[in-house]
């Protein structure tokens, strides 16, 4: 069929440049597929065919472009497509891009590779144009440029391309401007807050389009290593900002390594957890940038937004993960507060899918994964103090001993405010194994839940909490899918007294 449409073109036009857009779609899905090792095969020699028949056995091609996220290694695969010249928008090795890093400021006005890879994305100047060009259908963004291109910049900025850095995504710059000034045209009132307006247009366009299947799989066959390497990368986002917020350079964050990119992605064996492999997914993709020519970073808030969900994914589970923004803001402390723990026990189950074998682990490990479960969903506002409308990234301070064992509380986390001291919070908790016989023993996931409490008491888990005037402790039996867990509610007034128990906090 492809033939017959080459020599119909070819006989209106002569020899044509065959475009092919996406082209590692096929390959990707073919790869995520739920099939055999033979069915899988057997796809690819399909697809090797049709490559072969578009770009090797046919006369009618003067050249081929092919578009795409991930490289195909189509050459080792046998299709017969040789000669291929590669244009890279992500540096491969050390040596691409150490040489010499190029500002995306203005654009390049030289020729060869450099010139082809600025043209890819967005560089300051041309976001400067399009949002002048923009006031001639909004006015209004006249008056508000400065915090606008801000706002744009810290949403859909920070990536590497080439050796440019400070490329904007296009997808998203475009879709913000235009929302933005539907938005504004909308609102025609004197009193329009213009700036709440700007922050409620930033929000994710591009991620949205895409999907993050091959991240997602790797993800549900080893979500501990990938809780592990999230976290990473999320904190050293978050420094990064709070660096920049304060208009000060502090203790450079040490961002992740990643030196070589090279990867087959047909190869790439899902069963094996492969750092650099995921990493370099996730540069290709666009969810990470380089830092430095041996690292990589979360490049905006855009991007970070899609770490968040990644990251709760990897702790609860997909289903859990997905229900987690349900939940209002302060859910789970408003639900412990009242006696009840349905969301703590949900929690708890969902973040034993971290552990690949139950009956292996020991107390330290469910305390382990528990704790970072809770980590996940502070981030979503699940543990937002009622006081405390919202939660800056250095309001939340999760303290992680995990000492289990040693003398020390398994996981603690503050809430407070810089604003009013009254609004510091501490929440302790305290895990107690329930061993596999006594899974159905209700008295004995009782007696551990409350052994776990009166601990936190007798040690003085609560000494890091010193700047805190209320807290919460709270005990955990936790074991291969069961959970029990018994609270108690605490305030002084002040840092200086003794601690007295209250029966509500609200």
């Amino acid at each position: 069929m492809f033939k017959c449409l080459s020599d119909f073109v070819a006989n209106l036009y002569g020899r044509y440049i065959l475009l092919i857009d996406e082209y590692d779609i096929p390959f990707i899905t073919v790869h995520l597929a739920n099939w055999s090792k033979e069915d899988k095969q057997a796809a690819q020699g399909i697809l090797k065919l049709l490559f072969q028949t578009m770009l090797k056995d046919n006369d009618n091609l003067r050249k081929g472009l092919l578009l795409g996220v991930f490289e195909i290694p189509l050459t080792e695969m046998g299709s017969g497509a040789n000669n291929i010249k590669d244009i890279r928008m992500v540096p491969t090795e050390v040596n691409d891009i150490e040489s010499s890093i190029l500002s995306a400021d203005q654009p390049h006005t030289g020729s060869g590779i450099d010139a082809l890879t600025d043209s890819f994305w967005f560089n300051a100047k041309e976001v400067g144009l399009m949002l002048e060009n923009s006031i001639g259908w909004c006015p209004r963004i006249a008056r508000h440029k400065p915090f606008i291109m801000d706002e744009i910049r810290s949403w859909y900025n920070g990536y590497f391309i080439g050796r440019f850095r400070g490329k904007y995504n296009p997808w998203s710059v475009s879709s913000f401007i235009e929302e933005l000034c539907i938005v504004l045209n909308q609102s025609q009132s004197r009193r329009t807050n213009i700036k709440r307006i700007v922050q409620t247009a930033a929000r994710s366009y591009w991620v949205t389009t895409g999907t993050t299947g091959l991240i997602e799989a790797q993800i549900d066959r080893h979500r501990a290593q990938f809780t592990e390497l999230a976290q990473k990368l999320l904190r050293n986002y978050e420094l990064t900002k709070l660096n920049e917020d304060a208009d000060k350079t502090m203790c450079e964050p040490p961002h992740v390594p990643l030196n070589s990119t090279q990867l087959n992605l047909i190869s790439l064996d899902q069963d094996q957890f492969s750092e650099p492999g995921l990493l370099t997914l996730c540069l290709f993709a666009g969810y990470l940038t380089r830092h430095s020519s041996t690292s990589v970073c979360i490049p905006n808030h855009e991007v970070y937004q899609v770490w968040l969900k990644l990251f709760a994914r990897a702790v609860m589970g997909a289903e859990m993960a997905d229900n987690s923004t349900n939940y209002e803001r302060g859910a789970l402390l408003s639900e412990l507060w009242r006696g009840k723990t349905n969301i703590l026990r949900n929690l708890a189950i969902s973040s034993h899918g971290v552990l690949s074998n139950h009956n292996k682990f020991l107390e330290a490990d469910y305390a382990n994964h528990f704790a970072n479960t809770i980590v996940a969903v502070s981030r979503f506002g699940m543990v937002t103090h009622p006081k405390q409308p919202s939660i800056q990234l250095s309001d939340m301070v999760p303290i992680r001993e995990n000492h289990t064992g040693l003398g020390k509380c398994d996981y603690v986390m503050r809430l407070y405010s810089t604003d009013n001291v009254a609004n510091q919070f501490g929440v302790v908790v305290e895990f107690k194994l329930i061993e596999n016989h006594q899974r159905s023993n209700a008295k004995h996931h009782k007696a551990c839940a409350e052994r776990g409490l009166r601990q936190i008491a007798e040690r003085n888990y609560d000494s890091c909490l010193y700047s805190c005037l209320e807290r919460m402790d709270i005990g955990v039996a936790i074991g291969n899918n069961v959970v029990y867990a018994v609270s108690k509610l605490y305030r002084r007034e002040s840092e200086y007294m003794p601690w007295k128990e209250v029966d509500s906090l609200v």
